[in-house]
């Protein structure tokens, strides 16, 4: 019967005592300390241990994370020299390599592997072939004749051909001579030279260009060069061409510090081909942190005109739909110790976009705003005290203008059980104006001063119950808020930044009607509401039902301005809603607004979603608002075949018979490889549209070909988009996972 491999040390024990432990007796001289013995295993052992040994037959050669197989292996202990003939296989670290043959350096880990195949494991997972590779050292390796490719093996949809390849991943570099990348048999891209980081590392260069097809530029090209200009700065210089509109360059510049950080955009067309003049949009943000608990912001944006974000895709920050903030904010706090407080001031401006066909208001500039405030918990053992203020100037270019001062110190005691809470509350508003460019009648100088009280508290009342065969926990819970706020009269005061609060859950139980500094509302009245929940047995919430209504004791005499009608009502609408998740894969939720005295629907919406698992989502919803508002509301991302994923989003309003977004496309996932193809029609202004068609080629591990952006539009328009082909492998959808996992495959 033939001797088993391992058996073959026992038979032997003076040339390969303890399986031949070169480190017994003390590390050789020329091996460094830190490294591990060599041990070797094979059918037939012949030589001297301490000087050179001969070994034939099913060969393992092991020391550390390094390991060598093969038929016929020499190994020089003195001089730590390798010589392995006859199926080769090596492994270092997470790295396999087969040939045919290898000789190897030991102390320095060099030596030179014969036509061979490999797979590295640095990140992301590749394979690939070469005619002869040189090791330089344990993590520089050097390649000639060389292909590689992320794909699975037998499935070389893509790959890189190179005459000699580097890889150096101690400095994160990899170097390439005679370079071509193909795809399904196709040359994409030929060049005689090239450098790449490894790693994710960041390295100077010219990235992958990307285009966009578009109703409103045309056909775009861009070329985004990228320079590293420091570990802690770079740059993205991103020229382009549009048929429709001409050249473009746009610029990103980020910075980073031990004490701020910041990001500056500059786009800009020398001669717009459409208008015949020069259009450029700019953003800064910079974030300072000057003293431990002082910290500064600077955000500035402007663009040339006002249908600048009608024609361009930009990445200048938009404050609100036609306005750019200027700003420029100083913040103090100082959150321990008895009494935290804070101090802000800002500077804001805004540059107003206007629609022609849908103009909108040109907000207050605030020059300067300055908010201060300070808390006081557990006085007494009782009570807590917050002391907000704040002053701010209000400028306009042809409304009023003025100053307002303004507290709003609040008294509240908390109490709280295991099945309650009461939180009773004492309030004040102090408010003075100075006014300059007033109409005829209204004082320059007003002031108001108005007291407040309201008490919020509820009941949490808990039994076990069942719900398809589940052991659950129901709760109801009763609540009643109560608001008193006597009446001072505010007609006089201009608007500055106030308006009337959207009628919702939240808002039945806040002090005041209003949003904003500029009114305070008279009130003598309660809220009622009532609360179920299905809790599941980790806490976590199944289902939910909630009925509110408020109720008042005198009519409203505060109004926003005397073009708002004041409540005559001794109560408010019912608002209701229901939500949850009873199945494992189904969640849906809906809200009403049902008005009593009318009894008619004034606004409700209603959502369904089905989402299994990842990248397989549909989305529906739908929302009412009487005379404002009809919409329907479908997006779905969903597998339709092996590797086929449809993505689409179709966003309609009845009301005004238009579509407001609409995509559809595909994404196709080719295991090494993904293709992205969408088309997007959306509404940019009140009567006009852009659509785009997008192409996106990923080659995992490489980088992407086609529209750089495409995923960033996925992800606005379908809230749950996921990518097939995410970093993270426990993200990758289930349909889109390989059946045996690539590192297995040696």
């Amino acid at each position: 019967m033939p001797l088993r491999p391992a058996r073959w040390c026992a038979l032997l024990p003076v040339l390969c005592a303890a399986q031949f432990a070169a480190a017994q007796g003390g590390a050789p001289a020329a091996a460094p300390p830190a490294r591990g013995p060599v041990t070797i295993d094979a059918e037939r052992i012949e030589g001297v241990s301490d000087l050179e040994v001969t070994a034939r037959g099913r060969v393992e050669l092991r020391r550390d994370d390094f390991s060598v197989f093969s038929d016929f292996l020499r190994y020089n202990r003195e001089f730590g020299r390798i010589e392995a003939d006859g199926g080769v296989r090596l492994q270092s670290g997470p790295d396999r390599f087969t040939g045919t043959r290898l000789r190897y350096d030991t102390r320095d880990d060099t030596g030179v592997f014969e036509d061979l195949s490999f797979i590295l494991q640095r990140g992301q997972t590749a394979r690939g072939s070469a005619a002869r590779l040189e090791f330089a050292g344990r993590n520089r390796l050097r390649l000639e004749r060389a292909a590689y490719t992320t794909c699975e093996p037998g499935r070389d949809d893509w790959r890189i051909e190179a005459g000699q390849l580097d890889l150096d991943y101690e400095s994160a570099e990899g170097r390439a001579r005679d370079l071509r990348l193909r795809f399904l048999g196709t040359t994409l891209l030929a060049v005689p030279a090239a450098s790449f980081p490894l790693d994710r590392q960041r390295k100077s260069g010219f990235l992958t260009p990307w285009y966009n097809q578009s109703t409103r530029r045309g056909l775009e090209l861009n070329v985004p060069y990228y320079w590293n200009i420091a570990p802690e700065q770079d740059l993205t210089l991103t020229p382009g061409y549009m048929t429709r509109r001409g050249e473009m360059l746009r610029t990103q510049y980020r910075y980073l510090g031990r004490d701020y950080g910041g990001e500056l955009r500059w786009e800009h067309v020398p001669n717009d081909r459409e208008l015949h003049r020069p259009r450029s949009g700019f953003s800064l943000l910079h974030d300072q942190r000057i003293l431990p608990n002082l910290t500064g912001r600077l955000d500035l944006n402007k663009v040339t005109d006002d249908r600048y974000f009608v024609d361009f895709a930009s990445n200048v920050r938009t404050y609100s739909i036609g306005n750019l903030q200027r700003e420029g904010v100083l913040s103090y706090a100082e959150a321990s110790g008895p009494v935290p407080h804070y101090l802000e001031a800002r500077v804001q401006r805004f540059q107003t976009l206007q629609d022609q066909d849908f103009p909108i208001p040109v907000p207050y500039d605030r020059l300067p705003q300055v908010r201060f405030g300070a808390t006081r918990n557990d006085i007494a053992g009782r009570f807590d005290l917050n002391f907000p203020g704040e002053y701010v100037r209000f400028a306009h270019v042809s409304a009023v203008e003025g100053t307002r001062f303004s507290l709003n110190p609040t008294l509240e005691m908390p109490l709280r059980g295991a099945g309650y809470f009461a939180v009773p509350k004492l309030g004040a508003r102090l408010a003075h104006y100075d006014l300059t460019r007033t109409a005829a009648g209204q004082p320059a100088r007003q002031s108001v001063t108005l007291p407040w009280f309201s008490a919020d508290a509820g009941l949490i009342f808990e039994r076990e119950a069942r719900l398809f065969g589940e052991a659950l926990t129901q709760t109801l819970e009763p609540r009643f808020f109560y608001v008193y706020v006597p009446f001072r009269a505010q007609d006089q005061i201009p608007l500055f930044d106030t308006t009337l609060s959207d009628f919702n859950y939240t808002s039945l139980f806040t002090e005041n009607r209003f949003a904003g500094g500029d009114r305070f509302g008279d009130a003598n009245q309660y809220t009622l509401a009532l609360t179920s929940r299905f809790l599941g047995a980790g806490g976590q919430e199944l289902f939910r039902a909630t009925v509110g209504q408020r109720y008042y004791f005198k009519n409203d005499r505060v109004a926003l301005d005397a073009a708002t009608p004041l409540r005559s009502a001794d109560s408010s609408d019912v608002l209701a809603s229901v939500g949850g998740r009873l199945l494992r894969d189904w969640t849906f939720d809906a809200t009403v607004q049902y008005g009593v005295r009318d009894e008619q629907t004034q606004q409700y919406g209603v959502q369904l979603r089905y989402s299994p698992e990842i990248a397989k989502v549909v989305n529906a919803s739908y929302r009412f608002n009487r005379d404002l508002l009809r919409q329907v509301d479908l997006w779905a991302q969903w597998p339709v075949a092996t590797g086929w994923y449809a993505v689409g989003r179709y966003n309609y309003s009845l009301r005004d018979k238009q579509l407001l977004e609409g995509l559809g496309g595909f994404e196709y996932n080719g295991g090494c490889w993904v293709f992205r193809a969408v088309a997007a029609r959306r509404q940019v202004a009140l009567q006009t549209t852009s659509t785009d068609l997008m192409f996106q080629l990923e080659l995992n591990g490489l980088g992407q070909i086609g529209h750089g952006d495409i995923v960033s539009v996925l992800q606005r328009a379908i809230p749950a988009y996921r990518p097939t082909n995410p970093s993270d492998p426990a993200l990758v959808p289930p349909g889109a996972r390989p059946l045996l996992p690539f590192p297995q495959v040696y």
